[in-house]
């Protein structure tokens, strides 16, 4: 087996070996348990995807196509003709806390009900 892909991380060499088993190649992650006992940044750099031999020039392939790729989202301009898209507020912090006092006094009540004098 040959290393194809040194990561930064745990999650990119996960990242990196997934986009590689798309193509069916079989890929491992080495290293990653590092993070785990050296702490995530001595362990970085350390975390490598793993191919077969014969796998390695298509892996490097696919790992070069996927990283010059560029991101285009198919949701960019989904809504951009549609003005009648109705959006729902987020819901503000102060009705949040709101919310939880009012549990809260509720809650209280119960007990209170609930305890004889």
């Amino acid at each position: 087996m040959k290393i194809v892909y040194h990561a930064e991380n745990g999650m990119d060499a996960n990242i990196v070996k997934g986009v590689i088993e798309s193509a069916g190649i079989f890929a491992q992650v080495r290293g990653e348990g590092l993070q785990g006992a050296v702490g995530e940044a001595a362990a970085m750099n350390n975390v490598k995807v793993w191919v077969n031999d014969e796998d390695y020039a298509a892996a490097r392939e696919i790992i070069n196509d996927w990283q010059s790729a560029e991101f285009v989202s198919d949701e960019a301009d989904l809504f951009a003709d549609d003005e009648d898209v109705y959006h729902e507020p987020a819901q503000s912090e102060s009705h949040l806390v709101r919310d939880v006092c009012i549990a809260v006094v509720i809650v209280l009540l119960f007990v209170a009900a609930t305890i004889k004098f």
